[in-house]
């Protein structure tokens, strides 16, 4: 073979083998190649929505691709994880999700449309969600024990609101109310602002939600915060004692917020992804609006954020079937 022949042959196989060792991603070609959606299951303005937003900008920033929020509330989620299964396996489309949509939807939903386990791939977690028990202001009990003592001397004549059959607002509610052995009656909504509105309005009366979206009515005394749980130091919750200093147990980070990406995603991509991630919540900017209402940034390598996954399943799979919840 001739010198120069002999020369380009050489050179194509090291760039061969250098695609390979780069992965599927690379060999294919650049990625992000197009822009990337992130599906939320929630509307704008939802918990999960909050967080999305300035994480699509800073992962738009670092990839030089448009980042673009796609919300689709409703259904337990299966309509934003149905988007999300159906998508190609090219890491241009993720999903913003908790712990209801990858633990606990399986036991909750007998026909549910996607499996967690095998549809969808852990990409990063992104934060845990401190959780605040809030009343409307005209429920006259300042303290965890008045709520369920009014609860208990009047069987069924408060409500309580939730985003839905299954979320985290409904599962650990669900606990709560069994652990104080009160009759409260759940009114599910579409997403976590309709029920939001619907206790400001005074329409529904009790709320346990994540301290991010109550927050601003908090601070505005349209709501009144009777327990957080994990203790936070925000302004508007410092003051408010633990869901487990009142004897109620089973809520330190109890709900987290994450990264997910199609099942078959190539590895290099996840990692790529999952990187971006840390780097973004190292971000002073955005660190400090995660804390400011109550968020605590949580972040660990794609492998970890699935054996968290797995462990949850394994845990919360009987306590939900005990607690008998069912799809709306």
């Amino acid at each position: 073979m001739p010198l120069i022949h002999r020369r380009c042959f050489a050179a194509g196989l090291a760039a061969a083998a250098a695609a390979i060792a780069l992965g599927p991603a690379h060999a294919a070609g650049a990625w992000p190649s197009k822009p990337i959606t992130i599906v939320v299951n929630g509307g704008a303005g939802s918990l999960p929505d909050i967080f999305a937003r300035p994480l699509g900008d800073r992962l738009s920033a670092a990839l030089g691709q448009p980042v673009v929020i796609d919300n689709r509330p409703g259904a337990g989620g299966m309509v934003a994880m149905q988007q999300v299964k159906n998508a190609a396996k090219d890491g241009h489309t993720l999903a913003v999700v908790t712990n209801a949509h990858m633990v606990w939807n399986p036991y909750v939903f007998p026909k549910l449309t996607y499996d967690p386990a095998t549809d969808l791939m852990a990409v990063s977690p992104i934060s845990v969600i401190p959780m605040a028990l809030v009343v409307n202001p005209k429920v006259p009990a300042q303290t965890t024990a008045e709520l369920f003592a009014l609860a208990k001397k009047a069987p069924g004549t408060l409500n309580y609101a939730s985003s839905g059959n299954g979320s985290p607002p409904h599962v650990l509610f669900e606990m709560l109310r069994e652990q104080a052995g009160a009759d409260i009656v759940h009114v599910p909504f579409k997403t976590g602002t309709d029920a939001l509105t619907s206790v400001v309005a005074g329409d529904t009366q009790i709320y346990l939600a994540g301290t991010s979206l109550v927050e601003p009515m908090a601070k505005e005394g349209r709501l009144r915060v009777l327990a957080v749980s994990p203790k936070v130091t925000a302004p508007t919750f410092a003051s408010a004692p633990t869901l487990q200093s009142q004897g109620f147990d089973g809520y330190e980070s109890a709900v987290w917020l994450g990264l997910v990406a199609t099942a078959g995603t190539p590895p290099a991509v996840v990692q790529r992804l999952n990187d971006e991630v840390g780097k973004a919540l190292k971000d002073p900017a955005m660190r400090q609006a995660m804390l400011a209402h109550g968020a605590l940034p949580y972040h660990a390598s794609p492998a970890a954020f699935a054996q968290r996954i797995a462990a949850e399943r394994a845990t919360w799979g009987p306590a939900i079937r005990r607690l008998g919840i069912q799809p709306n």
